[in-house]
């Protein structure tokens, strides 16, 4: 192979220059913004739901208050007489506060005595043939009535045989009898209208 002159290198190393391809630098991948701090949020424990609690169910309970009405008949000596010895008893110390009371007392008394004890200090009226009395009406305990009932199916078992109206009639009786030796075997004269409710 013929050596090349000093012109022929020359023009080679000028177009070696010419064409010698440049590396170009690499693009740069673009930066990713940081990655925002994740806050890792515990999931919150589920409250259990509590049930209400069933309050418990109370008996029904007869109130302290409860009345029945009870209508009896009684002549005028007998209304008048129960009304004087119910001042009498309150004079003399007596609870009743109010004539409807006093009534109920004297048919719980009664009514707590044996059905000998009844035969013996009471005395049942009979029927008299003129009606001269009237049917009054009395607000009573409901416990006073049941115990009338019970003294009164008591009585009949015992073979006497009262009204409703007799058995409470001999009851009030006794009570008016009690009340009048308690007051010296007199009873004062009561007014035409009773006080509602007596206070000391």
């Amino acid at each position: 192979m013929a050596r090349r002159s000093l012109r022929d290198r020359n023009a080679a190393a000028l177009a070696h220059e010419f064409y010698e391809p440049v590396d170009a630098p690499a693009e740069e991948a673009p930066a990713e913004p940081p990655a925002e701090p994740v806050n890792e949020v515990t999931p919150a424990r589920a409250t259990p739901e509590r049930r209400p609690t069933a309050a418990p169910k109370k008996r029904p309970q007869a109130a302290p208050g409860d009345t029945d009405r009870l209508g009896i008949y009684l002549t005028p000596d007998e209304f008048n007489g129960a009304r004087a010895a119910y001042l009498a008893d309150w004079t003399n110390g007596g609870e009743a506060d109010t004539f409807a009371r006093w009534i109920a007392a004297a048919l719980d008394t009664h009514a707590a005595r044996t059905p000998k004890q009844r035969a013996t200090r009471g005395g049942l009226r009979g029927r008299s043939e003129e009606r001269t009395g009237s049917t009054r009406s009395f607000n009573i305990p409901t416990v006073t009535m049941k115990r009338m009932r019970a003294a009164i199916t008591a009585d009949q078992q015992a073979g006497r045989w009262p009204s409703d109206s007799a058995w409470a009639a001999e009851a009030i009786g006794i009570a008016v009898d009690a009340a009048r030796a308690s007051n010296g075997g007199t009873l004062p004269t009561p007014p035409e209208r009773l006080p509602n409710r007596l206070v000391r």
